[in-house]
This record gives C-alpha cells, structure tokens and sequence, in this order.
C-alpha cells in the first residue's frame, strides 16, 4: 500500500484506525512532533531515537521515548501493532537497510503494518520493490 506524498501520517492513522490498532513504534522519532499526532489520534506511541537529545525532547513533550539505533531495538519479539520508520532507512548506507527491516520485523506484531519511505533502489531481497522513493506500508511476516 502508497501512502500520499502529501500526508502520510494522516493515511497511516487511518488504516491503523481502520484496522483496530492502538499502538505504534515510532522509530527515528526525533523530538517527538509525529508521535504527538498519533497519541492526539488515541494511539499508544513508543518512540526511540539514536539521539539523547531528540528523546530529551520527545520526553519533555509527554511521550515513551528510549535511545536506540534502528539495527538493534531494545523490545521483544512481535510487541508493536505497528511500526511507522519513515525516516530509518533514507538516511543510512544500503549495507544498513537488510538488518534495520528485518529488525522492524521482528519487533512488530505479526500481520502489523510497517509505514517506511522506500530508498531509490528499493530491497527486492525483502520483498520490497525496485522502485524509486516514496512512502509505502509493508506488513510485517504473518
């Protein structure tokens, strides 16, 4: 599934509203502006961030945010009914991309949708396409 260029997040609620879903990680979330707009729509966010000062932030504003890297998420197996990753893998190297989706899909619960903006050359090995960038929603391995 595409999600708009235009409001992505506003999409992604939507369907994680359509689907029952009530929590989501947010992965690279910064200082916390995307998780205030799920937790004002009524969904639970987890947020975590390489950066001590951007949870800083994202605490400072009421939200569950820890430091992590997108590679090794400190959660356990198929916890998150949804994950939305926009930003992880645009802004690693390539060698990066395969243990970051695998590790999204490790942590999301089984069927969850996975909001993420596809780098230019796309992960065919993970099943995601070889088209250019945009937002799309994988689901995590049923």
């Amino acid at each position: 599934m595409a999600l708009s260029q235009e409001d992505p997040l506003t999409e992604f609620v939507a369907l994680l509203k359509a689907e029952g879903r009530k929590g989501v990680l947010g992965l690279d979330c910064g200082q916390g502006s995307d998780g205030l707009l799920f937790v004002r729509s009524g969904i639970h966010f987890t947020g975590v961030d390489p950066s001590e000062e951007n949870i800083h932030s994202a605490r400072a504003r009421g939200l569950e945010a820890s430091v992590a890297a997108a590679g090794s998420l400190p959660f356990a197996d198929s916890v998150f009914p949804s994950v939305w990753a926009v930003d992880s893998l645009a802004g690693l190297p390539p060698e990066e991309w395969d243990d970051v989706v695998r590790e999204l899909g490790r942590v999301a619960a089984p069927g969850a949708p996975i909001a993420v903006v596809l780098p230019e050359q796309g992960l065919p090995e993970q099943g995601l396409p070889e088209q250019g960038p945009g937002f799309t929603v994988l689901r995590s391995p049923a």
